[in-house]
């Protein structure tokens, strides 16, 4: 017999004890089942399933159209249309912890890669690196031009190398830039493990201060002395969590340039949160890509935030907005620039909060 049966229907509500009619399958204050037919193995199962469907299809409704419709599920969950969809916070924290997994998952392994970029050096190779550090900085601070010390150093066969050690002086003299900077600390960490922050500061030249500091303890960090490449993998995965943490002043950037008497703050917030969910997806994506094939994942992510992204971002808001296609162009040509603006601003005050209460 199924629980839904009229001969199971009561007068009230066994949930909220709200009075009902027999003619009623479904309390109308909760929502619970009118049924007061006991529970069985069967029914517990069916219940449990059905649960389930209702919500594995509001997800799916939710992904299909984030991918094919881009901005018409914040506009329809805004306009009412709430048990057709996923509640998009709730979506976009469950994807945002799956990105946050997957990060983990496809990070490789620190200490293998520092097997692979760091061999042991003998004490015969440490003194020859040495010595030709000596050479280097005889050389940079021999008081010569830039243009003469780069004439000297081709004639030579001498070259600006990342693997050296320069100090502060022949950094400025010769602006070699930062990322010889972190160099310099990480070579120098590393052939002088022993060495203090401060011992290790005064020899290269600068300042005992909180930030020098915070930078060489870094650079002891960094797998090998492409710098830029590891700041660019680093900000890579960072990027989520940044904006994870500083959407709700993203979303301040949408509610002033698209700003409305008729839309309120918190379906602006709807829309950044549907928004950002497909972007977070995407990542999850491509990180498995990554695991595949290098090349591939470049080649895909380059056409992604060069073509695809732009095309979806304009889409999504000529969806939610419904503004003229001239408007939205001209507001899409606005937020890029002012997108990375607030996300630096959120950055520079989560640094500052960093530093406050660590």
């Amino acid at each position: 017999m199924n629980r839904k049966d009229k001969k199971y229907r009561g007068t009230q509500c066994l949930n909220c004890e709200t009075q009902l009619d027999v003619s009623e399958k479904f309390c109308h204050a909760c929502g619970q089942l009118n049924s007061t037919k006991k529970l069985t193995i069967r029914d517990f199962i069916e219940e449990f399933f059905a649960n389930f469907y209702a919500y594995d299809s509001r997800l799916r409704n939710s992904i299909v159209s984030i991918f094919t419709k881009p901005g018409v599920l914040a506009r329809e969950f805004n306009e009412g249309k709430r048990h057709t969809y996923a509640n998009p916070f709730r979506l976009f924290l469950s994807v945002s912890i799956i990105l946050f997994i997957t990060f983990n998952l496809t990070e490789e392994n620190p200490t293998a890669a520092n097997d692979k970029a760091e061999k042991e050096l003998t004490k015969e190779q440490l003194k020859e690196e040495q010595k030709q550090d000596s050479i280097a900085i005889e050389a940079l601070t021999s008081g010569q031009t830039k243009n003469n010390l780069l004439k000297k150093y081709r004639n030579s066969k001498i070259e600006y190398s990342k693997d050296s050690i320069y100090t502060k002086k022949q950094l400025d003299s010769i602006s070699l830039g930062y990322e010889y900077t972190f160099a310099s600390f990480r070579n120098f960490y590393k052939k002088y493990p022993e060495k203090s922050e401060e011992t290790a500061l005064k020899e290269l030249g600068f300042k005992n201060s909180f930030i020098h500091k915070s930078m060489y303890n870094k650079c002891k960090k960094l797998k090998t002395n492409n710098i830029n490449s590891e700041l660019i993998d680093y900000f890579y995965e960072k990027l989520p969590f940044l904006i994870f943490l500083s959407l709700p002043i993203l979303t301040l950037m949408f509610w002033i340039v698209f700003y409305s008497k008729r839309m309120n703050y918190t379906e602006h917030l709807v829309f950044s949160y549907t928004y950002f969910t497909f972007f977070f997806i995407s990542i999850i994506i491509f990180n498995f890509i990554g695991v595949i094939s290098e090349t591939l994942f470049e080649t895909t992510t380059f056409i992604y935030f060069l073509f695809l992204l732009p095309f979806y971002f304009y889409k999504s808001l000529r969806n939610f907005y419904q503004q003229s296609r001239w408007i939205t162009i001209l507001k899409f040509i606005l937020l890029n620039p002012l997108f990375f603006l607030f996300l630096v601003i959120c950055a520079l005050v989560m640094m500052f909060l960093g530093i406050l209460l660590f």
